[in-house]
């Protein structure tokens, strides 16, 4: 318990702050009930009525709530008290909901502490900021030492290698064609508003075009926004990390967005959905390959016209699965550079793209090209199956290799 003279120093400053200083009734009764506290006096609504309001012994409090609202009006004033010129009180006066004693209570050493550092804060604030500057810094300076230090880690592609020497030596701007699935929207009624659809037979604006052929009633358009599948996204990085190596800047574009014209512009990578070829499916007449997307066909029709051989593979699914995969470095128009890296499910495209990117495993490609045709040649056509679950990769088989001859 406070020492007396503490209590009182305390109840004067409470008194004369501004909060307290033009009601002296409340600063009164605050001192009546501190001193009827100390004494250990009962304190009853009808005692405080009697001894402090000057009621007398008729007084009913059901029927008088003269105590109940000085109380609560005094307990608010403590509050806003506390809040501003008694923030940095080391005791509060506290006078609990439901009773009348007025007790002060020490200010935890933790809040009273921190309290006070937020003042040196804000007193010293300029400090502070400096302070968090340098630490920042400092910080932004450790990680790109960390950074650098990864990087020589890596084996990046050099710049002549067989493979992408075409795109890691490119004078031409590259491009990078990023699959987008074709999505429309039309008007439901059922909810009252527009919705978008995939339908796995409509990849392009012909194939909706002929789609509103044969429903004319059907109010039906392009979507919009793009939505792009999971192995045109998750095959960039190898791609991204081995272009910004040798300081190339690619472009990006969604497949959807492209036109014919772009064909001999650029020296082009698509990664993706076969489903999202669009317009460069066309390219596909320089190779040995053409597809169906329902059922998920590929047709290979070999270079000295025997038997064509086809080539399926299933649905997607959650469990075991198999996956197609079509890696052509294709002529463009211009003796430029198409490279189609292209699989039915999100299972083979990000398989293939490491596969291709990495030294050991790009190094067995070409030694097989070398094998078979006594070097690696700049364009070349592969037909890969690629086994897993899911979307994780177990395996990966080439089951077509072929040198494409520049036409």
């Amino acid at each position: 318990m406070l020492h007396e003279s503490v209590q009182k120093k305390l109840l004067e400053k409470i008194s004369n702050s501004s909060e307290f200083v033009a009601s002296k009734i409340y600063a009164s009764y605050l001192i009546y009930l501190v001193e009827a506290t100390n004494q250990g006096r009962p304190l009853k609504e009808i005692t405080i009525a009697i001894e402090f309001f000057g009621k007398d012994s008729t007084f009913n409090p059901a029927e008088d709530t003269i105590v109940r609202a000085h109380t609560y009006t005094l307990r608010k004033k403590l509050e806003n008290y506390y809040l501003n010129e008694g923030k940095d009180d080391e005791y509060q006066l506290k006078i609990p909901k439901g009773h009348y004693e007025a007790k002060f209570v020490q200010v935890t050493s933790e809040l009273y502490h921190s309290k006070k550092f937020l003042r040196w804060l804000k007193k010293r604030y300029y400090l502070v900021i400096i302070g968090l500057l340098v630490c920042l810094a400092a910080f932004l300076w450790f990680e790109n030492q960390a950074n650098l230090h990864q990087l020589h880690k890596y084996q990046f592609v050099e710049k002549n290698d067989p493979i992408w020497k075409d795109y890691l030596q490119s004078q031409l701007p590259i491009l990078i064609v990023v699959g987008d699935h074709f999505f429309f929207d039309e008007y439901n009624p059922k909810y009252n508003q527009v919705v978008s659809i995939r339908d796995g037979r409509i990849n392009s604006v012909e194939d909706l075009e002929a789609l509103k052929t044969r429903y004319p009633d059907d109010s039906v358009r392009p979507t919009e926004e793009p939505y792009f599948p999971y192995h045109s996204i998750w095959s960039l990085p190898p791609i991204l990390n081995m272009l910004f190596a040798v300081d190339q800047k690619p472009l990006m574009r969604k497949s959807s967005s492209i036109s014919p014209q772009i064909l001999g512009e650029y020296n082009i990578i698509f990664v993706g959905s076969i489903k999202t070829l669009y317009i460069l499916k066309h390219t596909l007449s320089n190779s040995h390959f053409s597809f169906e997307i329902l059922p998920h066909k590929i047709t290979y029709t070999p270079p000295d016209s025997s038997a064509p051989q086809i080539f399926r593979t299933s649905l997607h699914s959650t469990g075991p699965n198999e996956d197609l995969v079509l890696a052509l470095k294709l002529p463009g128009p211009m003796n430029n550079s198409i490279f189609i890296i292209a699989s039915y499910h999100s299972l083979g495209a990000p398989e293939v793209v490491t596969y291709l990117t990495q030294a050991s495993t790009r190094a067995n490609i070409e030694r097989k090209f070398i094998e078979k045709y006594g070097e690696m040649p700049r364009f070349f056509e592969i037909l890969f199956r690629v086994t897993g679950i899911d979307k994780t990769a177990y395996s990966n088989d080439m089951l077509v290799y072929n040198a494409i001859e520049k036409k």
